[in-house]
C-alpha cells in the first residue's frame, strides 16, 4: 500500500524485543495495548510468510519458464533462490543443482548443494554427487562416503555413487577395498554391470595389476561390451608386452563394431608407425572422472535430451583434460539448439587433443545449425586444406552437401574413394553417397554406376536398394526390377516411410492405383512431415478420380515446402492436375 513501509524481519525482531521489555518492566496498565501489539505481530508474521511464499512461487515460475525456453543459467539463479528457502523440497533442490550444472556453473551448483545439505533431512542425489565430486577433486577422500550416505539414488546414480566411493578408497591407498567395492556393486542389469566391469579393469590398470586387467578386458572384448577407454587401455597393455598385432586387432574390432573414435584412430596410427605403446595409469581424479563420464556417455547414446550434460560437468570438474566429455557435451548442446554454448565448448578443445580434429567437424556443423553458413564453409575449406584424416574428410563432404555445394562434395568423396582403392579397400557408403549426390545433380549415368557398385558391395543395404529402385521407377526404366529392389528394401526396413513411399510410387508408375494408394497412405502415416510423400499421395488420388483429396494432399505438401518455385509448381498442379500420368493411364 502506498505510504506504508513494508515490515521486514529485522523490524519484527526489534518489536518483539520491545514487547519483551514491556512485560519484564511489570507495567500492567497497558494490557489492551499489549494485546493489540501481539495481534499486530501475528499479522505481520503471517504477512511475511505469505509474501515469502509468493516470492518463492514467482521465482519458481521464472525458473520453470527459463528451463522450458532453454535458458539453464537463468533457471539456475531462480531455482537456487527457492531451494535455499525450501531446503526440504528435494525436487526443487534437484532442479536448482541440475540447472546450475547444465549451465556449466559448478560453483553455483556446489554452493546450492552445500547450503541446502545443512538444512535438509534427506539430500538430493544430484546435490550429494556434486559435493562428493568436489571432495574428490580436492583430495578430501575421507569425506566422500559421508556426503553420499543420506541420499536415495536410482539405479543409474547408484552406479556412479558406488564408483565414486571406490575411487575415494583408491585415493586413500586402499586399492583392495576399492576393487571389492566395484565387484560387489552388481545391479543385475547386464548393461550397467558391463560398464562396471570396464571401470574395474581401468582401476586394475591404475593399480598396476596388469594381468588382472588383461583378463577382465579380454572377457569384455569377447562379449562385445568393451568401451573405447577400455579398448585403449587394453591395446596399450598388449603393446607394452610386445603383442602389437593383437593390440591392432583389438582396436580394429572396436572400430568395426562401434565406428570411428579419435582415441582408437590415434592409437592405430601410432602402432602402424611402429611405436610401442605404454599403459596410461589414471590417478584418482582421472579415474573418478571416467566413472561419471562412462555411464553418461552410455546414457547419451540412448537419449536425445541434454541430461548427460549434467554428468559431463561433474566429470570435467574432476578432470579438465577429459575432452571426450567436452566433445559429447558440445554435441548435446548443439542438438538442444544451444549453438553458441556448443561452439564455445568445442573451442576449448586444444590442438594437442586427439579430439581436436573431430571437434573441427562438430564446430562446422554448429556454425551451420546456428545459421552462420559463411563461417561453416570457411572452416570446411580450411580443414580440407590441411589434409585431414579420412573420417574428418567424410564429415567435411557431408557438410558441403548441406551447404548445397554438391560439386565440391563429389570431389571430396571421389578423393576418398581413390585413396581407398589405392590401399585395396572399398566402402559401399561412399559410393552410395556419391551416387545420390550425382543423381540430384542430374548426372544419372555416373550416379547409376555408383549405386550399382554400392549394391554389389552390400546387397542388403536397404537405403541403396531403395534409392536405386526408386530412381529407376521414377525414370520409367527397369520398372519390374526396380519394384523388386524396393520390395526387398521394405522387407529389411518395414517401418520406413521413405521406402514405403517408394513402393507406393512404383505401383503408381505401373498403373496399380489401388495398391499405390494403400502404400502411400501408410507412408504418410509413417512420415507425415515429408512433402514428397504427400505429393505422391495426391497424384495417386487424382489418378483414382478423388480430386478433392488430391488437392488437400498437395496443399499439405505446399505447407511443408520452403522453396518458392516448388510451391508454385504444386499450386499449378492443384489447378490442372499432374502433368504426366502413369503410362498405363494415359490416353492412347
Amino acid at each position: 500500500m502506498a505510504g506504508v513501509w513494508p515490515i521486514t524481519e529485522s523490524m519484527l525482531r526489534r518489536v518483539s524485543a520491545l514487547f519483551s521489555l514491556i512485560l519484564l518492566s511489570g507495567c500492567t496498565t497497558i494490557g489492551n495495548d499489549v494485546d493489540e501489539l501481539q495481534k499486530r505481530l501475528s499479522m505481520a508474521r503471517a504477512d511475511a510468510q505469505t509474501n515469502a511464499a509468493a516470492d518463492d512461487y514467482g521465482q519458481f515460475l521464472v525458473a520453470r519458464y527459463a528451463s522450458l525456453t532453454n535458458d539453464p543459467g537463468q533457471a539456475a539463479e531462480n531455482y537456487a533462490h527457492v531451494a535455499l528457502s525450501q531446503p526440504g523440497d528435494r525436487s526443487i533442490v534437484d532442479r536448482a543443482v541440475f540447472s546450475a550444472l547444465l549451465a556449466d556453473r559448478f560453483d553455483l551448483a556446489r554452493s546450492i548443494a552445500s547450503n541446502v545439505s545443512k538444512k535438509a533431512d534427506t539430500q538430493s542425489p544430484l546435490a550429494s554427487m556434486t559435493l562428493a565430486t568436489d571432495a574428490l577433486a580436492k583430495a578430501r577422500y575421507a569425506d566422500v562416503p559421508g556426503l553420499l550416505e543420506d541420499s536415495d539414488p536410482g539405479i543409474f546414480d547408484t552406479l556412479i555413487f558406488t564408483t565414486l566411493r571406490a575411487w575415494a578408497l583408491f585415493g586413500e591407498g586402499d586399492t583392495a577395498r576399492a576393487q571389492l567395492t566395484l565387484l560387489e556393486a552388481s545391479s543385475g542389469d547386464a548393461y550397467l554391470d558391463s560398464l562396471l566391469l570396464n571401470m574395474l579393469a581401468i582401476m586394475e590398470v591404475a593399480t598396476g595389476n596388469d594381468a588382472a586387467a588383461v583378463k577382465t578386458f579380454s572377457k569384455l572384448e569377447s562379449s562385445g561390451t568393451l568401451i573405447a577407454h577400455g579398448a585403449v587401455s587394453y591395446a596399450q597393455l598388449l603393446s607394452a608386452e610386445g603383442l602389437d598385432q593383437e593390440a591392432k586387432e583389438i582396436l580394429e574390432n572396436f572400430r568395426a563394431n562401434a565406428g570411428p573414435n579419435p582415441l582408437i584412430t590415434g592409437l592405430q596410427r601410432r602402432l602402424e608407425q611402429g611405436e610401442t605403446l605404454s599403459a596410461h595409469r589414471p590417478d584418482t581424479q582421472e579415474g573418478a572422472a571416467l566413472s561419471i563420464y562412462i555411464p553418461a556417455a552410455a546414457l547419451a547414446s540412448r537419449t536425445q535430451t541434454d541430461l548427460p550434460g549434467v554428468y559431463y560437468a561433474l566429470a570435467l570438474h574432476l578432470d579438465p583434460d577429459l575432452n571426450a566429455a567436452r566433445a559429447l557435451w558440445a554435441d548435446a548442446l548443439d542438438r538442444a539448439g544451444r549453438h553458441t554454448e556448443a561452439i564455445a565448448k568445442l573451442e576449448e578443445i586444444p590442438e594437442s587433443s586427439p579430439y581436436y580434429s573431430g571437434a573441427r567437424g562438430q564446430l562446422a556443423w554448429a556454425f551451420l545449425r546456428s545459421g552462420d553458413n559463411a563461417r561453416a564453409l570457411e572452416l570446411v575449406q580450411h580443414t580440407l586444406a590441411g589434409q585431414p584424416e579420412r573420417d574428418l574428410r567424410i564429415q567435411m563432404g557431408d557438410l558441403l552437401q548441406s551447404l548445397d555445394r554438391e560439386e565440391e562434395a563429389v570431389d571430396v568423396f571421389s578423393g576418398i574413394i581413390e585413396d581407398d582403392r589405392a590401399s585395396g579397400e572399398q566402402d559401399w557408403r561412399l559410393y552410395y553417397t556419391r551416387g545420390a549426390l550425382r543423381e540430384r545433380m542430374g548426372l544419372w549415368p555416373s550416379a547409376e554406376q555408383d549405386l550399382k557398385t554400392a549394391k554389389s558391395l552390400n546387397p542388403h543395404a536397404p537405403e541403396v536398394l531403395n534409392y536405386l529402385g526408386y530412381s529407376w521407377i521414377d525414370r520409367g526404366m527397369n520398372l519390374e526390377e526396380g519394384l523388386e529392389l524396393v520390395r526387398k528394401a521394405l522387407t529389411l526396413r518395414p517401418d520406413s516411410g521413405e521406402i514405403t513411399d517408394s513402393l507406393g510410387w512404383a505401383h503408381y508408375r505401373l498403373g496399380n492405383i489401388d495398391q499405390s494408394i494403400s502404400y502411400l497412405e501408410r507412408a504418410v502415416e509413417l512420415k507425415p512431415g515429408l512433402a514428397e510423400i504427400n505429393e505422391h499421395l495426391g497424384d495417386a488420388y487424382w489418378a483414382a478420380g478423388r480430386r478433392t483429396e488430391a488437392r488437400y494432399q498437395w496443399q499439405r505438401a505446399m505447407s511443408l515446402l520452403e522453396a518458392d518455385d516448388e510451391i508454385e509448381r504444386l499450386r499449378r498442379k492443384s489447378l490442372t492436375g499432374p502433368v504426366n500420368l502413369p503410362p498405363a493411364l494415359q490416353n492412347p
